[in-house]
């Protein structure tokens, strides 16, 4: 460390190729040097940052120049003893250049006394030209690229970079977000972690959860960001003591920040002015209108958590559910009985019952499509996100017309984000656009989609009215058109109640929607208390009936499991798995996965409750039949091929009886399901679902299949939650 010298009227300390005499002249006069029109402001305020150029080696180097302002005399008195803002700046710059964590190379600092007041006082560092601060890139992420991968790029930046910091024994004590500085390194990377504004900084030998929680929580970010941030700073699930000290330093910090209006009434009315004065891109959007989307799991994420949710909700939402859903419940019930009883009691014909969403890159497109035809001329879904660009929109709908002259029937949903619902003028020019390009050939439009999840970006019924505003015009203008909803998600019907009450009177919906998926981490025959996926089908399909503007039928628009060991792209474990995690991730193999998409398609099929079902989907490394780990060589998964050799086998068949173990708690046994092919032969699908049974001797068959249709030598030994196909010759 450079030693103590004089500069003029100055005291103060300067890094040795600082102390060239030309430099020292300049520094010497430095409030002038200031002032010159040379010199910028970069940041105003009770402290100001000044960009001047020094001379250095026959070269101009451009320094920051932090000039402190006066201050009362006791904080002189405690700066007398313990140093002033620019010299604790100095020292704790110093101390991270040391240990190699990121700061602005300091310069050095001056300073001068008079008796015991202090009346200038200046740290100086270098200059970098290409830094943002972590406040202009999460604006810039916010406002105009919400993608969840770059989220988690910079959220892990800055994650390294603190634990760094921390490791070193530096405790910032002021950590918000303007003091972080990054430089970007290409598209929705960033590197080099540093941090200024050092004078409230602290060395220390180690620093203890508690001080690590006090510097994270004056981070200010969305408490389901923050959380990742840090999970990302621990490397890992972090330690309990350390979550709870944060929530607690962000508490007080936030009773502290609350009374600053009447501590220092002058400075907090300008800074109002000035907020008000700027424009929407220059401050963080609410939390309820932040959206972010993560294409590895095909859904956004929640910027908040879940408690931080339920007090964004209003109280409207649940007291409105609660009446609706007393009101409808008698009329509901019966008719649920009614179904209930008459379940599996009919045949059904499965031609055009089994669906599939697609959603194809440019780059996979011809061969997603190949796939798709290789199931048969099986009904597609396609969706269209608000979010999309235009052009892929249109490119959207010619895949649309592609699929539709392939001999699919083909349906579209349209898919809100936040905007759309803040600006319902946009979100009407969306779906009259889609259905401008690609209304001519569609068989179903779906309206919204996970409308009861906030992270969709809806949060009361209010908004969803206005999401379903447009759809009277588009009736009128598409009138070949069928439409269904309300595409809300899971086993809450109270909400499917309500929103079906949205809808626009005097538009016909053709169906009622749902994305259900029973039981994401167990099979399609597990209980929710008292339902399972029949009782739950039975239930939404008694919604349809009894709602008048709804006709008599329920299509389930979306259904899936996620896949073990695929990390963030499953959507039960996005955006973030820890290094090293070993423990159960809620997902399913490959093979349970294919098992439980025979089973389901039987269930609901064959239960009559469900006039279709479209699985999501086709290609998607964490949740498709096909993994797209290798975008030029997509990998078909068992489920694929279980689904083609069902298809190919019973696809245009009559399921005609179904015989499942007795009505009770867990439902274990054997299920037996026959169905009768075009040419008349009679197929019996069986499986075991619970305990493994031995294999049924009260069956007459010629050969079996296994669940992908190769014959098998000999009938196995024990009936397994696999399928399996008993044939007539």
């Amino acid at each position: 460390m450079a030693a103590p010298f004089l500069v003029g009227p100055y005291t103060g300390e300067l890094a040795p190729q600082f102390r060239a005499p030309d430099c020292l002249a300049r520094l010497a006069a430095l409030p002038e040097l200031l002032t010159l029109p040379s010199a910028r402001l970069v940041a105003s305020g009770r402290n100001r940052n000044i960009r001047i150029d020094l001379p250095v080696d026959g070269r101009s180097e451009a320094v920051i120049v932090k000039a402190f302002g006066k201050q009362f005399w006791f904080k002189d008195a405690h700066d007398l003893r313990y140093g002033s803002k620019a010299r604790r700046s100095w020292l704790a710059a110093t101390h991270l250049a040391r240990h190699g964590v990121g700061t602005p190379p300091p310069i050095g600092y001056l300073e001068r006394w008079q008796g015991k007041r202090l009346r200038e006082s200046y740290f100086l560092s270098a200059y970098r030209h290409e830094v943002e601060s972590f406040r202009e890139a999460l604006l810039t992420l916010y406002h105009e690229i919400p993608e969840c991968e770059r989220f988690m790029a910079l959220l892990e930046c800055v994650a390294t970079g603190a634990r760094h910091m921390h490791d070193a024994g530096f405790l910032h004590n002021d950590l918000g977000n303007q003091n972080v500085l990054l430089v970007p390194d290409g598209p929705g990377r960033w590197r080099d972690f540093q941090v200024i504004d050092l004078n409230r900084g602290r060395v220390r030998r180690e620093l203890s959860l508690r001080e690590r929680g006090r510097d994270l929580s004056r981070l200010s970010l969305p408490s389901h960001l923050l959380r990742l941030l840090i999970m990302l700073y621990w490397n890992g699930n972090p330690p309990a003591a350390l979550l709870r000290w944060e929530r607690a330093h962000r508490w007080l910090y936030s009773l502290h920040s609350g009374t600053r209006g009447w501590r220092h009434p002058i400075r907090e009315a300008r800074n109002r002015r000035q907020a008000a004065a700027e424009s929407e891109r220059q401050r963080y959007p609410a939390p309820r209108d932040m959206w972010i989307w993560d294409e590895r799991s095909g859904q956004p994420i929640s910027a908040l958590l879940g408690r931080d949710r339920r007090h964004e909700y209003p109280l409207s939402r649940s007291t409105r559910m609660v009446c609706d859903t007393l009101k409808a419940a008698p009329s509901i019930w019966r008719e649920y009985r009614r179904l209930l009883d008459g379940t599996f009691r009919q045949p059904v014909i499965l031609s055009g019952r089994i669906g599939m969403t697609i959603e194809p890159s440019p780059a996979s497109r011809d061969r997603e499509i190949d796939m798709l035809a290789a199931l048969g001329r099986i009904p597609a879904l396609v969706r269209f996100y608000h979010h999309d660009s235009a052009a892929q929109r249109r490119w959207r709908a010619q895949l649309v017309r592609d699929v539709c002259r392939a001999g699919h029937p083909v349906a579209i949903a349209l898919v809100q984000d936040r905007k759309a619902v803040r600006d319902p003028a946009a979100w009407r020019a969306f779906a009259e656009e889609v259905l401008e390009g690609a209304g001519d050939v569609i068989e179903w439009v779906e309206v919204g989609s996970n409308v009861n999840r906030s992270k969709w970006g809806i949060w009361d019924f209010r908004e969803l009215r206005s999401l379903y505003a447009p759809v009277a015009e588009l009736c009128a203008r598409f009138p070949a058109v069928r439409f269904m909803g309300p595409g809300a998600i899971d086993f809450e019907y109270p909400f499917v109640v309500s929103a079906l009450r949205e809808w626009p009177a005097g538009v016909p919906l053709s169906a009622l929607s749902h994305h259900l998926y029973v039981d994401r981490r167990g099979a399609p025959e597990n209980y929710q208390g008292r339902f399972s996926s029949v009782e739950k089908f039975a239930l939404a399909r008694a919604i349809a009936r009894c709602t008048p503007a709804c006709d008599d039928r329920l299509i389930i628009s979306e259904v899936n499991w996620p896949l073990a060991g695929t990390g963030v792209y499953s959507p039960i474990r996005a955006p973030y798995v820890p290094p090293g995690h070993h423990g159960s991730d809620g997902g399913v193999s490959e093979s349970l996965y294919g098992d439980y998409l025979v089973r389901y398609l039987c269930l609901a099929l064959g239960s009559g409750m469900v006039e279709r079902v479209y699985w999501w989907r086709l290609v998607a490394r964490g949740f498709g039949l096909v993994d797209d780990s290798d975008p030029a060589a997509l990998r078909p998964g068992p489920a694929y091929a279980m689904l083609r050799a069902f298809l190919e086998l019973l696809g245009e068949s009559t399921l005609f009886d179904a015989r499942l173990p007795a009505r009770r708690r867990e439902r274990h046994g054997r299920y037996r399901f026959a169905f009768r092919r075009p040419d008349g032969e009679i197929v019996v699908l069986t499986y075991a679902h619970g305990p493994e049974l031995p294999f049924p001797s009260d069956e007459t068959f010629g050969r079996a299949e296994d669940a992908f249709g190769r014959p098998l030598a000999r009938p196995p030994e024990r009936l397994t939650g696999q399928p399996v196909y008993l044939r007539a010759g």
